[in-house]
């Protein structure tokens, strides 16, 4: 027991398990955005059905993710998760369409410099049950896109969460095509 009497399952709140799958509800969803080309975080457990899904030992890191499709990112949590959401960053720049779904933490230098470059971010709504958990995570998630088709994303996740749109960050005074100027209000 914990947290008002709910059952929780303690695993969820350290970085020792670090392979909790997407539900099937999150993932439909996810579909419905674009075909999953890409799962470079996949496991023998896992319901992604990406066309190509590597596991640990064939380290999504190493690889290009343009030209797989959407590349759907369940990263692993804790420590681990800061080079996979560099890496979406970095392949987005390439062309890549990227779905992640992660802890929604504004705080930690992985949202910061990486995290919100997504081009919308879904903060669900509720806590989601991973495959496997007993209870909810005992921590709210948000999904990260990165990609041309931010209003696809935005109209199938908005039942299901608030959407932000972030404007791109294209460097220390860049201005991009959707990024107020200098000195410009924001409202």
């Amino acid at each position: 027991m914990g947290h008002g009497g709910r059952v929780v399952n303690k695993a969820l709140f350290s970085s020792k398990k670090h392979d909790w799958n997407t539900p099937e509800n999150v993932l439909k969803l996810v579909r419905q955005v674009a075909p999953i080309g890409l799962d470079p975080c996949s496991n023998e457990r896992s319901t992604v059905k990406a066309t190509l899904a590597l596991d640990k030992e064939q380290d999504g890191l190493a690889i290009p993710w343009s030209g797989h499709g959407l590349v759907f990112v369940n990263p692993p949590y804790g420590r681990e998760i800061e080079p996979w959401i560099e890496k979406c960053r970095a392949e987005a720049a390439h062309g890549a369409e990227i779905v992640a779904l992660v802890p929604a933490r504004t705080d930690p230098i992985w949202m910061q410099r990486d995290g919100f470059t997504a081009q919308r971010i879904c903060f669900w709504r509720g806590r989601i049950r991973f495959q496997g958990a007993a209870a909810g995570a005992p921590f709210p998630s948000a999904l990260l896109y990165w990609g041309g088709n931010g209003p696809r994303f935005a109209a199938v996740f908005s039942d299901h969460g608030r959407i932000v749109r972030s404007w791109p960050f294209f460097g220390e005074g860049s201005q991009g095509p959707d990024c107020p100027q200098s000195g410009q209000r924001v409202g």
